[in-house]
């Protein structure tokens, strides 16, 4: 699939000429039938690349099913930038002008530096193809949070969706590929047939790991948290709007057009104990003097 939308997950097509044969690694159970369901594309991941290629192949007539872990989509705002050419594959669903209507007007294309919320930017670049049109496409990108796209997603196909669903295996066939899916809450397995899987699952995607793709790089550089909250900010923000201000003390993003803000930064080791509020306060700096109500605390 063309393009990255929304800069989040990753994706690997394993099909029946794959180079790299898909070894099971459980013994198979008799008593399982053959395969509870059979599809043409079978996709594990249900963020916004999962999500977009559900709503393409539905398009296209090709049979799907979705299956994520998770038991309903993500409440944490997560990727924030949806860049141009994501736009034209959504202007292809017909999706373009709700996204855009839901986000962040084009001047919040931009990145501003401070030494806190509250000083003057000691640096600042705009995001190219959000800040401004660029010529070579019809779209412009936008600044919206991961947690709004991704319901305007989910809703642009009728392809079957199976949440709290996590592939636990995977075995190759001559004519396709069977997984074995696990049932989050009650662990029932069920078994689908497919032409081809597409993997959707991220970072720490189970398909790469069993057809035994390695990484490259120095992996999990640090741990990271964000704080999803309500607070005040406009009086350093209105006038210098931005799609995230980092600072000294962590990054601080507003998450929607109507309002409600996320700070992110390092972990601190004593997270279980952690005073929110008063950590996200301190970081705005000594002189802002802002009431902070922390709404949803992600580790990651």
């Amino acid at each position: 699939m063309p393009g990255d939308p929304a800069g989040g997950g990753m994706g690997w097509l394993a099909e029946r000429h794959s180079s790299r044969p898909i070894q099971a690694e459980q013994e198979e159970d008799p008593d399982m039938p053959v395969a509870d369901a059979e599809v043409d594309v079978l996709i594990v991941g249900g963020g916004p690349v999962g999500l977009t290629a559900r709503a393409l192949l539905d398009r296209w007539g090709v049979r799907t099913l979705l299956v994520e872990k998770h038991r309903e989509l993500s409440p944490f705002p997560r990727s924030r930038l949806v860049n141009t050419r994501s736009m034209e594959i959504f202007r292809q669903l017909g999706l373009a002008a709700t996204i855009a209507a839901r986000a962040f007007a084009p001047e919040f294309g931009r990145v501003r530096f401070r030494d806190t919320l509250h000083d003057a930017d000691f640096a600042t670049a705009a995001m190219a193809g959000v800040n401004a049109p660029i010529p070579e496409s019809p779209v412009i990108g936008v600044v919206t949070s991961q947690d709004r796209l991704e319901p305007t997603l989910l809703s642009a196909s009728d392809a079957n969706v199976r949440f709290g669903s996590e592939l636990v295996d995977l075995a190759e066939e001559p004519e396709g590929v069977v997984a074995s899916l696990a049932d989050g809450q009650h662990g029932e397995k069920t078994r689908v047939r497919a032409r081809y899987v597409l993997a959707a699952d991220g970072a720490n995607s189970t398909i790469r790991q069993r057809l035994g793709i390695e990484t490259t790089g120095p992996g999990a550089m640090a741990d990271f948290t964000t704080v999803v909250f309500d607070a005040d900010l406009s009086r350093w923000s209105a006038r210098q709007p931005a799609g995230v201000y980092f600072t000294a003390h962590g990054g601080f993003a507003p998450l929607y057009p109507e309002g409600g803000w996320a700070w992110v930064g390092p972990t601190p080791e004593d997270a279980a104990r952690v005073d929110w509020s008063d950590l996200v306060s301190r970081a705005l700096g000594p002189e802002a003097d802002v009431r902070i109500e922390v709404l949803r605390v992600q580790h990651w």
